[in-house]
């Protein structure tokens, strides 16, 4: 019998995982980079806040770094099919540590305009196309038969991420301003640029680009889109990512406009909503069940709608500024919570829902899907601009709750648990 408990057998992969110094760079290198995502937006949002009283351009910059990825993102994948998945990662880091050392060139000369950092959004967002799926294939061909472990692993730093980058995001630009911002940024991501220069990797096959890969995509819309299951996920997917994440593009405004708070405690409550994320993540883990799967899909999304009018709310008539700031890093505790069940379930029913022949179209799919996200940053944005941020964020949670129920109304005849059970067992 084996004296090695449950508990401790579950962690062996991981640890087996953190062993490997190959492993342990690439998964530095993600945990790094995603700080430095984090804390840039946030000293971005509350830079070009206070220097232009822009909402909207305020929201320009997610936008700016999300669209690399839709555009780029498939022609990169295939990309790195073709030559060293090192090289390009190299490339890459070389690429965006040199950009961060020219801006905080330009910082310390007080030459930093909107345009300069909007050019510099959208070469960071290169760079994130870049990282993420070829850094994510390195973590997969590093762990072999434990990649479950390794991407999990993966999910839970980036939400954790989310939760530290904003307060470093905060605390920089509150110290030392923008010019300490971009030149942490160099550093960071010249230590990343090491970590995978020194690191070694499995030697693959060479493949070939696939002439069908736009073929293949179209059959994946098709078949997703006379799927009444796939299409149901994938329409609430679109009402998050159109109005119910780009709201976190409005917390440097709300912080700075709405509570006066210090570019610190913008951060702090920016913070916030990545520590819900990272509840979410480990409740996630420990209590999801296939029957609940859908319930926490849509679950999440309804409560991360509901949240973003409760802080809407919250900022206008909480009772001061003191009230409100607590009050609204409660809200977006709750909202990060809700959003990271949205997040887990989304790929889960996703694969779950889509035949063993059409997953990795289908997982396409579901990529266009996300990326409609720059629409719901443009929508807020605008609408800040003209009502302010707090009828904003009202106007974007209930279009989005009524865009929910009339999906619910339109197929409230399914039973989602039935037919995704009937598939698992097809």
């Amino acid at each position: 019998m084996s004296d090695i408990s449950p508990k401790h057998r579950s962690d062996q992969p991981i640890r087996i995982l953190l062993s490997d110094v190959n492993f342990l760079s690439v998964w530095s290198v993600g945990g790094i980079t995603g700080v430095v995502r984090w804390f840039q937006l946030l000293a971005f949002g509350v830079y070009i806040y206070e220097t232009t009283g822009s909402p909207f351009l305020v929201s320009t910059i997610p936008i700016l770094w999300m669209l690399p990825l839709t555009l780029f993102g498939p022609i990169i994948g295939v990309l790195a099919d073709q030559v060293s998945r090192k090289l390009l990662l190299v490339l890459s880091l070389g690429g965006i540590t040199l950009i961060q050392i020219f801006m905080a060139i330009a910082a310390y000369h007080g030459d930093l305009s909107y345009s300069l950092i909007a050019i510099v959004s959208f070469l960071s967002g290169i760079f994130w196309a870049t990282d993420m799926p070829i850094r994510r294939r390195l973590l997969g061909d590093l762990a072999g038969d434990k990649v479950s472990a390794a991407m999990g692993l993966d999910s839970a730093t980036g939400n954790a991420t989310r939760m530290m980058g904003p307060l470093l995001g905060g605390i920089m630009l509150q110290l030392v301003g923008m010019f300490g911002v971009f030149w942490l940024s160099g550093f960071l991501y010249a230590i990343c640029l090491l970590l995978i220069i020194v690191s070694s990797f499995p030697q693959r096959a060479v493949t070939t680009i696939s002439t069908a890969f736009y073929s293949d995509l179209s059959s994946g819309i098709k078949f997703a889109a006379n799927d009444p299951l796939l299409r149901r996920i994938f329409l609430i997917t679109i009402i998050f990512n159109i109005w119910g994440f780009p709201f976190t593009s409005m917390i440097p405004v709300i912080g700075r406009d709405e509570l006066s708070l210090t570019p610190f405690f913008v951060g702090v409550l920016s913070s916030m909503e990545g520590f819900g994320a990272l509840l979410g993540a480990l409740f996630i883990t420990r209590f999801a069940f296939k029957e609940i799967f859908f319930r926490l899909y849509l679950g999440g999304t309804i409560l991360y709608l509901s949240g973003i009018a409760y802080l809407a709310l919250l900022t206008s008539v909480a009772g001061g500024p003191d009230h409100s700031f607590y009050a609204s890093s409660i809200a977006l505790t709750v909202i990060g919570t809700a959003g990271a069940c949205f997040a887990a379930m989304q790929g889960t029913l996703t694969y779950l829902a889509a035949p063993p022949l059409y997953r990795s179209r289908i997982l396409g799919v579901l990529t266009l899907c996300i990326g409609t996200g720059p629409i719901g940053f443009f929508n807020v944005g605008w609408m800040a601009e003209i009502f302010g941020v707090p009828y904003a964020l009202a106007i974007i949670s209930f279009e989005g709750l009524f865009a929910l129920l009339f999906l619910w109304a339109w197929g409230k005849h399914m039973d989602i648990n039935r037919e995704l059970n009937k598939r698992l067992t097809e």
